[in-house]
């Protein structure tokens, strides 16, 4: 695994002060500086001679403290206070020696898989042919991949009590989750991660309700919280209608050229279009709306609201599809892109058929082509979804029941009516609070893994309180190259 790589060429059990060169930014492969946070270093970025002799006078020469100093630059790090340092350099070439570095870069996504594998590799393969070989045949074997994808499954969770998980901690298993499940559906085994929704539920009921409340500086919390995030500046939003991070982890192996920031937020429960997508474009939530069940307002919701965001009308887009009609006087966008949504409805074979679809829809290159567009005519892009999409079984059909919502989910029910009707669904649905909606109206959604679809059908689908659903990409564009 890449985290025990890294710690042992850190030595990070022994020591206290570190001076970590990275040139290659190899940080941006792996994020040892969160991990190394997590061991409990402070970590120091070293950009001014000056200031951090400051720094290391005042407060680290006699300090019992761990610390760890990072350089990503060839400047000047006087002698004394390399002594007084544990030194470095991290690198392709230093965790991987047996391996091709040009080569192993290009798997960059990858790099903890191929840790996995590493470990069994007795012998050097530093070409580059031999270094695909060894991707090609063991990095992404049925075997590797298996070992690894059970192995992570079984840390998803923390041991112990499961209800202090946090919302950011969520979001890193939901990532993990995504991950696991990318590689099942590549090499097309079975991995059950299923049981993370049965704890990730207790924090809907328990913690959700909260997150209006957060403000972070990564990324927005929750989805009404992304256009005071964003609107700033001459900026596209990007919204991939029902992309999950499961979905991201295959778009993202086709973004040849585009260096992004990795985010994520939560979306709004029932994960329906009309509901979440609303809640984005508008910055309201769905109780604030005046027609949360229908999208006949959006685009004159994103106007008004952009409006009051300091833009002027002329200023304003609000588009779909691959072609917007930019012109000069455009600073403030969102696009919809519906095409992962149509694939999700469409889709009859599962998270592997997602793989499949989505793998030759990102092969068309036409969002990325997007994403560079509008990056050359200066705008800072974010992309983001509504809600994502989770694999369900159908439990049976029911029709005309409940407030008719514009959307192709059957997860979830809107009903006027006060009367417990959660009998006439059996013990398929759980009653959702309805927090950020409407308190006119009752709330149930369908537990993990079923659907009101045809009996024992498989779909792919979405409207619930799962963390396939819940938890979305916020992407920020750094540079296309």
């Amino acid at each position: 695994m890449i985290e025990k790589r890294v710690a042992e060429l850190f030595s990070i059990e022994y020591e206290k002060r570190l001076l970590i060169f990275d040139t290659d930014r190899f940080c941006d492969a792996f994020d040892y500086i969160g991990f190394l946070i997590s061991r409990d270093f402070e970590v120091i970025r070293y950009e001014d001679i000056e200031a951090f002799r400051l720094r290391y006078e005042l407060d680290i020469r006699n300090s019992e403290h761990k610390y760890a100093v990072v350089v990503f630059s060839d400047i000047y790090v006087p002698y004394d206070i390399r002594k007084q340092f544990f030194e470095v350099h991290i690198s392709f070439k230093n965790i991987f020696p047996k391996l091709h570095e040009d080569t192993v870069q290009r798997y960059v996504k990858d790099i903890d898989l191929i840790s996995f594998a590493y470990e069994q590799l007795y012998f050097s393969c530093d070409t580059r042919e031999k270094t695909e070989e060894f991707i090609s045949n063991t990095v992404f074997s049925k075997e590797n991949v298996k070992n690894y994808c059970e192995l992570m499954t079984k840390k998803l969770l923390p041991s112990g009590d499961k209800s202090g998980i946090t919302a950011k901690e969520w979001i890193e298993i939901a990532r993990k989750k995504a991950l696991i499940d990318y590689y099942a559906a590549r090499a097309n085994i079975s991995v059950d991660t299923s049981f993370v929704d049965v704890y990730f539920e207790k924090f809907i009921f328990n913690g959700y309700q909260k997150l209006s409340g957060e403000t972070k500086k990564d990324a927005p919390a929750i989805l009404p919280k992304v256009i005071d995030f964003i609107a700033h500046g001459k900026t596209a939003l990007v919204v991939v209608d029902g992309m999950s991070l499961f979905d991201f982890e295959v778009i993202s192996r086709y973004f040849e050229g585009i260096e992004y920031e990795y985010y994520c937020t939560f979306a709004l429960i029932p994960t329906t279009t009309a509901i979440s997508r609303q809640s984005l474009l508008t910055g309201k939530y769905p109780r604030e709306l005046k027609h949360p069940f229908t999208l006949s307002d959006e685009e004159k919701g994103f106007i008004e609201t952009a409006q009051n965001a300091g833009y002027t009308k002329q200023q304003i887009l609000y588009a779909k599809g691959f072609n917007p009609p930019v012109n000069h006087f455009t600073k403030f966008m969102a696009v919809i892109i519906n095409d992962i949504d149509d694939l999700v409805h469409g889709q009859k074979q599962g998270r592997v058929g997602m793989y499949n679809d989505i793998s030759l829809w990102a092969k068309s290159g036409k969002l990325q082509m997007l994403i560079k567009d509008l990056y050359a005519q200066g705008f800072d892009v974010y992309i983001t979804s509504d809600h994502g999409n989770t694999p369900c079984i159908g439990a049976g059909t029911i029709r005309g029941v409940g407030v008719e919502v514009e959307t192709k989910s059957k997860r979830m029910f809107v009903l006027k009516d006060f009367a417990e009707l959660r009998n006439f669904f059996g013990d398929k649905v759980v009653a959702y609070p309805g927090y950020y909606l409407d308190n006119d109206y009752k709330y149930y959604v369908c537990k993990s893994g079923v659907s009101f679809d045809n009996m024992n059908e498989e779909v792919m689908t979405h409207g619930g309180i799962s963390i396939d659903e819940v938890i979305v990409p916020f992407i920020k564009v750094r540079t296309v190259i």
